[in-house]
């Protein structure tokens, strides 16, 4: 068992996760490296409190997934 966990566990690949404060919402006051980040994203986690104009940044082909605040888990 426990050489299938680390056979397993060796196959994934590892990233980088960036937590983004979207602030006041306002899409022009999201910081270069921000707005850098989402251009990388493969995946983009938001909330309701994000504006969508946000999300202008991020790539089209970027899985978008709402979570908490109202959103769908």
């Amino acid at each position: 068992m426990a050489c299938d966990l680390r056979r397993r566990t060796s196959m994934h690949a590892f990233g980088k996760v960036f937590r983004i404060g979207a602030g006041p919402g306002d899409p022009e006051l999201l910081t270069l490296k921000a707005a850098r980040a989402l251009r990388l994203a493969d995946v983009v986690l938001v909330d309701d409190l994000v504006s969508r104009g946000c999300l202008a940044h991020a790539r089209s082909d970027a899985r978008v997934v709402q979570v908490g605040k109202r959103g769908v888990c």
